[in-house]
């Protein structure tokens, strides 16, 4: 499978109402009631500042409410500015931070052999449900940037994993009416889905 890596930036934007069910443990693998393999990671030095499970849980709903059927698997890191400046150098070429960053798997079928060297490739083991692909989020510049957006910092690492998971459903941001339709989306799942959870 290719690795398809986006950078994405960080404005709030749209979602049905549901209720996230709680879980507990700060990483979590396997969804009771669900098709959903979800793994979030929450580096040590950030594990006093965000709850796992809440993430856990907006992840599946954003899911549930973008009506992507499972089963399928996504992994979820929130990390250092530094750890996600590398991955944005490494990956996509980019050396400067950015917030959020989506590796996204397209289909086995679309694997490619003949990949340009370097080019991040990615089979499942058959007994594993399709990767949806990782979100990775740094916390430093979640905290920086959410007095800008009116958050705090959690509820900025929470919009950042819920822009990181519409672009791995196709959303995108690259021209104006994609981008406002994208960011409406972000917000309203961010108030319906997270907010409403307080």
């Amino acid at each position: 499978m290719d690795n398809k890596a986006q950078q994405h930036g960080s404005n709030p934007q749209g979602a049905e109402s549901a209720e996230l069910p709680p879980t507990t443990g700060g990483e979590v693998e396997n969804d009771p009631g669900s098709s959903y393999l979800i793994t979030v990671q929450i580096g040590e030095q950030y594990e006093s500042k965000l709850d796992a499970d809440r993430l856990h849980r907006l992840a599946m709903a954003v899911l549930k409410a973008e009506g992507e059927p499972g089963p399928l698997e996504l992994g979820v890191v929130v990390t250092t500015d530094e750890e996600v400046h590398a991955l944005n150098r490494e990956y996509l070429g980019h050396d400067y931070q950015t917030d959020v960053i989506s590796f996204g798997m397209q289909e086995e079928a679309d694997w490619d052999p003949a990949a340009p060297e370097g080019m991040p490739q990615f089979v499942p083991p058959p007994d594993r449900p399709p990767y949806l692909g990782d979100i990775a989020i740094s916390y430093d510049r979640a905290a920086e940037q959410a007095p800008e957006y009116g958050h705090t910092p959690d509820a900025e690492v929470a919009m950042l994993l819920i822009h990181g998971l519409l672009h791995l459903l196709d959303y995108d941001d690259i021209d104006e009416t994609s981008r406002v339709r994208m960011h409406s989306r972000q917000q309203e799942l961010l108030e319906t889905l997270y907010n409403s959870q307080l």
